[in-house]
């Protein structure tokens, strides 16, 4: 049992997407083109604005139709999911690519647009909230 490793959620990440890129890689070798192969590369970025923040990804070649966002808890996830016929052949895949968001946000303000292979989400009412230091007290009751 000792030889058991404990897999931090960013190391799983990891080797999906080397995976991924790994299939991807043998089928285009069979003339297999992917729909999805430009998110294998593609970033989430997170830039704030006088607003709150707002998510970015280059997506070229991908059209609106394949991708789906969801917002679950405090994780934003982008996934692309297609099928493709071509000369009797049918080739199917997907991409997942997730992002933990900076703070809470309301869902029915989230905005997302996606315009000549760009996808931008919009947290407009997402807030940081402060530090505080909160006092401890010895819990003798005071009468």
């Amino acid at each position: 049992m000792s030889n058991l490793k404990s897999w931090r959620n960013q190391q799983l990440q990891r080797l999906k997407l080397d995976s991924d890129r790994m299939f991807n890689q043998i089928c285009s070798e069979f003339g297999l083109p992917s729909v999805c192969q430009p998110l294998m590369d593609t970033e989430l970025r997170l830039v704030e604005t006088d607003e709150g923040y707002r998510i970015e990804a280059e997506l070229p070649g991908v059209t609106k139709e394949n991708l789906e966002l969801h917002i679950d808890g405090a994780y934003l996830t982008l996934r692309c999911a297609y099928s493709e016929h071509s000369e009797g052949a049918e080739s199917v895949g997907s991409f997942e690519s997730q992002m933990r968001l900076p703070c809470k946000v309301k869902l029915e303000d989230v905005e997302a647009s996606f315009t000549g292979g760009k996808l931008i989400v919009s947290l407009p009412s997402c807030h940081i909230p402060e530090r505080r230091t909160i006092p401890i007290t010895s819990g003798d009751k005071k009468e």
